[in-house]
């Protein structure tokens, strides 16, 4: 048996260990990165020095050969052909498969505005990306980050050991408003200001002004922030063209069944490439756990894929930030029981859905915040007086 994985991100390698391990054929991982795997979250420790290179490539290659795993860096799948079941590698490599996993992960946002060709504005995604990143921070005097999100934050926070004048620009009225509510968006953002950091919100980056090289962003009402470099963190976008082409079906990403096939035999997707009902969170636990069953079906061992509750932690030093389940509902059927108490730094809320706790916000309390994301995995029945117990 031939399994194909086309990237080397969590849900790949997951896939590819998993594969491996029940020793049933030929597993190779196609990557188009120079490096072998790292943990993405990790790029930001990376990038403020609290991790060596060594550290974050946590396996040489020799580990993933020992497993009987090929790993190939640097190589482009270029296009898949269901038809006779291959891949084209680079300028016209073909790759038989018998099982192909398409892992391609996510791209990052690129904002189009007047100037958005000027050197010296860049995107993070990559450990390539990060390398640039450092490069540019250590000789320019300011950085403008266009994205107020969970990305544009953790880059805030790692070129902070590099450069003193930071702003972080956001374009909706709030940071973090996909994981925060208005409350826990403002003490965050009274928490990242006192880094040191300047936060502006309901931001709209109009222009990147300059000559051949940026020297700031204009927003629409026209004030300009200097900047020597601009990181544009607006987000990312599943990197599905590829299975588009070779009419897999695609709704914004790769669409999978809970046994993360699509709808072309003998194809599955996982992570941050796949759409499973409407829904791409882009985040790790949950590449990691379709990546696992993706190989658990490519190995015709039946497992249905158990959606896994969303949850993000931002950590800042100062600063933890937990956000879990469904944090902002839009429906007089959810219950919102929250406290804030302003001079300790501290936010608690808890979301109920017809007697059960469906999601948590909380700033500066882990121990809270494990036993509430544990209690939402649970579906835990809870009411809203023991809800008020918990957080007050």
């Amino acid at each position: 048996m031939r399994f194909v994985i086309v990237g080397g991100g969590v849900a790949g390698i997951m896939a590819a260990m998993d594969l491996a391990r029940r020793q049933l054929g030929e597993v190779t991982v196609f990557s188009d990165e120079e490096y072998p795997y790292y943990y993405r979250p990790q790029l930001t420790e990376f990038l403020a020095g609290n991790l060596t290179m060594s550290q974050l490539l946590r396996r040489p290659l020799s580990w993933y050969e020992e497993r009987n795993i090929r790993v190939r860096l640097g190589q482009q799948v270029t296009a898949l052909h269901p038809d006779r079941k291959a891949i084209t590698v680079g300028a016209g490599e073909e790759v038989p498969y018998d099982k192909l996993l398409l892992a391609m992960g996510s791209l990052p946002v690129v904002l189009f505005r007047e100037g958005s060709h000027r050197e010296g504005i860049l995107t993070w995604r990559t450990l390539e990306d990060t390398l640039e990143m450092e490069k540019a921070a250590v000789t320019c005097q300011s950085i403008v980050i266009v994205g107020g999100g969970l990305l544009g934050l953790e880059a805030a926070r790692g070129l902070k050991s590099f450069c003193s004048d930071i702003t972080v620009l956001e374009f909706f009225p709030r940071l973090m408003p996909r994981q925060l509510d208005v409350e826990a968006a403002a003490l965050l953002k009274r928490f990242v200001e006192s880094l040191g950091i300047r936060v502006v919100v309901d931001a709209r980056a109009e222009e990147f002004v300059g000559g051949d090289r940026v020297t700031g962003v204009r927003l629409t009402e026209g004030t300009l922030y200097p900047a020597g470099t601009v990181v544009v963190a607006a987000g990312v976008r599943c990197n599905a063209e590829l299975a588009r082409e070779a009419g897999v079906a695609v709704d914004r990403g790769v669409i999978v069944d809970n046994h993360m096939a699509t709808n072309v035999p003998d194809i599955y997707a996982a992570g941050d490439v796949a759409v499973y009902k409407g829904y791409n969170w882009a985040i790790a636990p949950i590449a990691q756990a379709q990546g696992r069953v993706a190989a658990a079906n490519m190995a015709d061992d039946t497992t249905l894929y158990d959606v896994v509750v969303p949850s993000t932690t931002l950590k800042v030093v100062g600063i933890d930030v937990s956000s879990v389940g469904h944090v902002n509902p839009d429906s007089e059927a959810f219950l919102e029981v929250a406290h804030l108490d302003s001079d300790a730094g501290t936010y608690k809320k808890i979301v109920l859905h017809e007697g059960t706790i469906v999601g948590s916000i909380v700033i500066n309390d882990r121990r809270l915040a494990k036993e509430l994301e544990n209690r939402i995995a649970a579906q835990e029945p809870m009411t809203p007086d023991e809800a008020r117990i918990l957080i007050d």
